[in-house]
């Protein structure tokens, strides 16, 4: 009995070792005969396109450059992987490797080796590929080269013959070349495309490791399991429009959460889920519609958030800037530029700043504001009330960071400089006390003096727990004490709190792939100069550290 397990346990290592040693074999894929395409359109496109599928793994959240990262979202029991790097250097990154190595990668997920990866194959067409391969041969700051080397993945005995039997260790079955891209229109055909080969969404949220996974009756069902950046297990949300999905998301819902990175109710999409900045209101309708017509599917996800009914009250998103409140922060704090405020978030040594004040003037979630100007989030509208339809003009996620910068940073113009209004003229005293003759004949005494009506007072904009709201929009998880980012907090204690409102509001003028949601129609200009203040006073020091 004893001699049998042994053999057994023999034979299940000996088979373990064998299947480990196929998936360190190279299989065979075609080189794709495609070639970097350098014009701007192309160039536009790729940008949008590594933004949202590429960026997210081989930019680490410390790094300026696409050098690689930890792939901490697989689980750890298959392994330990790391994003390549993807710079421009000849031997550390890909400056030496050809279009078509490059092509093969993204196509079938196989390195320059031979040897199949666990990131994605994208199935996207052959202009669309040219147009990836164009922006990474461009020279964008992303891709100035870094010589040191990414480390090599490894799988766990297990990972790997796991990773062997899902596979067969044979790459996906799709041509080299002559894959179309459909005709950008709001379609339910784009939709497909943009779902499966550009922006992948079936493989996140389908469970299981299978290339062929997004071909069965589980598809967009959600489950596959990942781990965030605090080490916290998640599962993809059921993104299929059952109840326990997306049932009762507008469009409006949808374009904001996948765009912003801001669901319904005004809470934070859970990480790894990126944000498509680059995505247009044409691909954002067909992406929606294509959701629409997939079978749904029941699948109550857990922790996944939020949803709706029919009734579901959304928060007041604002759609309009007050001019006044805008010049007023230009005028106090200048024009300072964006690249200070992107160097006040990056990494670096931490800095003295002063102790947080015990009350701060900052909207409150649970106060209710007199004015439209006030936190949105604090004053939801009744379930009936009508929302805006519009949202503020964006940015091109695709600009050079230089270009958003200066959007972003630049002197304000004439039309938004206060003006002073005109004192009424005083009548001298002279005059009033020696009428002339004409005067004699008014009963009534002196002339009356045409005064200009006082200017209404400004509803007064009530205090808010400042460490509430900077829980409740997310910034904890990534800012407070022992989370990943809050050293980055030590700097921005010098840096200009104007640029820091744009920054708050509109993180991707600065760094286009940024993770960091778009918060413009959660939180007005005076609520994020007051969230500013108090972090600049150092009141995220106070909050109770993140571990990690």
């Amino acid at each position: 009995m004893r001699r049998t397990i042994l053999d057994a346990v023999r034979s299940t290592w000996f088979a373990g070792a064998a299947l480990l040693a196929g998936c360190a074999g190279t299989v065979n894929a075609p080189y794709p005969p495609i070639r970097a395409d350098l014009s701007p359109a192309a160039l536009e496109r790729g940008a949008a396109i590594f933004h949202a599928s590429c960026e997210s793994c081989h930019r680490g959240g410390d790094a300026e450059t696409a050098a690689g990262a930890p792939l901490r979202e697989l689980p750890s029991y298959m392994g330990r992987f790391h994003a390549a790097n993807l710079t421009a250097h000849a031997e550390a990154g890909i400056g030496a490797m050809k279009d078509e190595e490059l092509a093969r990668a993204i196509r079938y997920s196989v390195s320059r080796d031979g040897r199949l990866m666990v990131m994605p194959s994208y199935g996207m067409g052959d202009a669309d590929l040219a147009a990836v391969l164009g922006f990474m041969r461009s020279g964008h700051p992303l891709f100035t080269p870094t010589a040191e080397p990414a480390p090599p993945s490894k799988f766990s005995f297990f990972g790997g013959i796991g990773f062997r039997f899902i596979t067969g260790n044979e790459p996906v079955e799709r041509p080299a070349s002559g894959i179309p891209v459909p005709p950008k229109s709001a379609s339910r055909e784009y939709g497909h495309y943009m779902a499966h080969d550009v922006y992948d969404c079936a493989s996140c949220h389908t469970d299981g490791f299978s290339p062929r996974k997004t071909e069965g009756d589980d598809v967009f069902a959600g489950g596959m399991a990942f781990v965030d950046p605090e080490g916290r297990k998640v599962h993809s949300s059921n993104i299929t429009f059952h109840e326990t999905g997306l049932a009762n998301w507008t469009l409006e819902d949808f374009t904001r959460a996948v765009r912003d990175g801001l669901a319904p109710d005004g809470s934070v999409l859970r990480s790894p889920m990126p944000r498509f900045r680059g995505m247009d209101d044409v691909e954002a309708q067909a992406l929606y519609d294509y959701l629409r017509s997939v079978p749904t599917k029941k699948n109550a996800v857990k922790d996944a958030r939020p949803r709706l009914t029919a009734t579901s009250v959304r928060p007041q998103w604002v759609t309009q800037e007050a001019g006044e409140d805008a010049a007023e922060t230009v005028q106090q704090e200048g024009t300072a530029t964006g690249e200070d405020a992107q160097a006040a978030l990056a990494p670096g040594d931490p800095t003295t700043s002063s102790p947080p004040t015990s009350t701060v003037a900052i909207p409150s979630p649970s106060a209710q504001p007199d004015s439209q100007a006030s936190s949105a989030i604090s004053h939801p509208p009744a379930p009936d009330t009508a929302r805006p339809s519009a949202t503020p003009a964006r940015p091109n996620p695709s600009a050079p960071a230089s270009s958003a910068t200066s959007q972003a940073g630049g002197a304000p113009s004439a039309s938004e400089q206060p003006v002073s209004p005109t004192p009424a003229p005083r009548q001298s005293a002279h005059a009033s006390a020696t009428p002339s003759p004409s005067d004699t004949t008014h009963a009534a005494g002196p002339k009356p003096v045409t005064r200009k009506p006082a200017p209404k007072p400004r509803p007064q904009t009530p205090a808010v727990d400042a460490a509430a709201l900077f829980t409740k929009f997310g910034c904890a998880s990534c800012h407070a004490p022992g989370a990943r980012y809050h050293d980055r907090l030590a700097k921005v204690a010098t840096r200009s709190e104007a640029d820091l409102v744009r920054w708050v509001r509109n993180p991707e003028q600065f760094l286009p792939g940024t993770p960091m949601p778009t918060y413009a129609e959660l939180i007005d200009e005076k609520t994020a100069r007051a969230l500013v203040r108090w972090v600049k006073a150092g009141g995220p020091n106070t909050l109770t550290s993140q571990g990690r």
